[in-house]
């Protein structure tokens, strides 16, 4: 074989002895096809694990690996043909390759020992395992739970809506029982009274007169407590309600010789039952009327709105209410003066008012010049989602 530029091809090196030559070609034959394969199955895996870490360095494994086994084939071809220079810039182009990866790779060390390992994920992934084994265990008891609280608050629903039927059965029972006898006594001490005549006795026709105002007043407090009770279940309606003309019509009707002088400031306008609140008005101007030790009654009444609603205070300028009895006046049958005559029933039957238009009654503490009820409506669309607009 004629060499190329006066080289000898490398087969001259090897003597052109057969199994010499067969050695290195087969070898570097089946480096190079090697050689090939891998970048190809590199490359499938970056395609379908999109996911894959460190992605650029492998597109240079890929072009190092391809460069590797194209010297192998070269060197099958030197073998014959003595082309050296070309031999030697593709082994240049090898090198560059070679040592870009290994620089791109050196500074990835400390990430890849950082990674992971196998057992770690795998141990990491039953820990998984295990906590959404718990948490599907924890959730499947709450939901147990609340079920089980969901059953417990509808019997106990179906227990109260017995005891409030009931309750409303014995009140109205008792209300027709305890009627009678009080309406018959009355009777009876004015039949009394007809028969002493002007000319009676009047120590015992004042007698007889305080029996039947007892009469009444116990006929008043037995309507009182069926109205209470009637009120355990109600829901108050939604409707616009001004509350000047409200209290002006209360006065007007209840007290029109009274020496009452009402302020009321602004134009507030509530929201709600309006039957309910001029029953809530009438026993607070009552608790005024009987406890003011003043010539004059003077009623302030204002509103305010605040971040819940609507506060509205009621003021007098009584004697007011001391401040350790201020949340006990609210209840059934409680009251802070003997001297004055009352049932008892008024504010709790305003705290049931309240209760029924979600909102609540208290007694300012800090007012002083006599006592101020604070009462906190809701906002008008927290009182009832179902409820149209007025």
């Amino acid at each position: 074989m004629q060499s190329l530029h006066g080289f000898m091809p490398h087969g001259m090196c090897y003597l052109w002895r057969a199994d010499i030559l067969l050695m290195h070609v087969v070898s570097d034959a089946l480096i190079g096809l090697a050689y090939f394969s891998i970048p190809v199955v590199i490359w499938l895996i970056s395609l379908r694990r999109p996911d894959i870490l460190f992605r650029p360095v492998a597109y240079l494994f890929i072009l190092f690996i391809i460069f590797c086994g194209t010297t192998h084939l070269f060197s099958i071809y030197t073998i014959w043909t003595p082309a050296y220079f070309t031999e030697g810039a593709l082994k240049i182009l090898t090198a560059v390759v070679s040592v870009a990866t290994a620089i791109t790779l050196w500074p990835l060390l400390p990430k890849a020992l950082a990674m992971p390992s196998t057992d770690q994920l795998r141990q990491s992934n039953e820990s998984l395992q295990d906590e959404v084994q718990l948490r599907v265990g924890a959730e499947r008891q709450l939901q147990q739970l609340a079920n089980s609280l969901e059953r417990q608050v509808q019997r106990r629903t179906a227990d109260l809506e017995r005891s409030n039927g009931t309750l409303r059965d014995f009140a109205a029972g008792a209300s027709h029982d305890l009627k009678a006898p009080a309406r018959q006594i009355s009777l009876l001490a004015d039949l009394a009274q007809r028969q002493l005549g002007p000319e009676g006795d009047d120590k015992v026709l004042g007698y007889l007169h305080d029996v039947k105002a007892k009469s009444r007043d116990m006929l008043m407090l037995i309507d009182t407590l069926l109205s209470y009770s009637d009120l355990v279940e109600t829901k108050a309606a939604s409707n616009a309600a001004p509350l000047r003309p409200l209290l002006e019509k209360l006065l007007a009707a209840y007290y029109p010789n009274a020496p009452i002088t009402l302020d009321v400031i602004g134009d507030p306008v509530l929201q709600g039952d309006e039957t309910l609140l001029a029953h809530l008005f009438r026993n607070l101007v009552d608790n005024a009327v009987k406890y003011s030790d003043k010539e004059e009654i003077r009623l302030t009444v204002d509103a305010m709105e605040t971040p819940g609603g609507l506060t509205v205070r009621f003021a007098d300028n009584g004697p007011g209410i001391p401040a350790n009895q201020a949340e006990g006046v609210f209840k059934m049958m409680q009251r802070y003066r003997s001297d004055v005559s009352g049932s008892g029933v008024g504010l709790a039957f305003c705290a049931r008012i309240m209760e029924a238009h979600d909102g609540k009654i208290s007694v300012d503490p800090d007012f002083v010049g006599g006592a101020r009820f604070l009462m906190q409506f809701p906002r008008i669309e927290e009182i009832s989602d179902d409820q149209p607009d007025h």
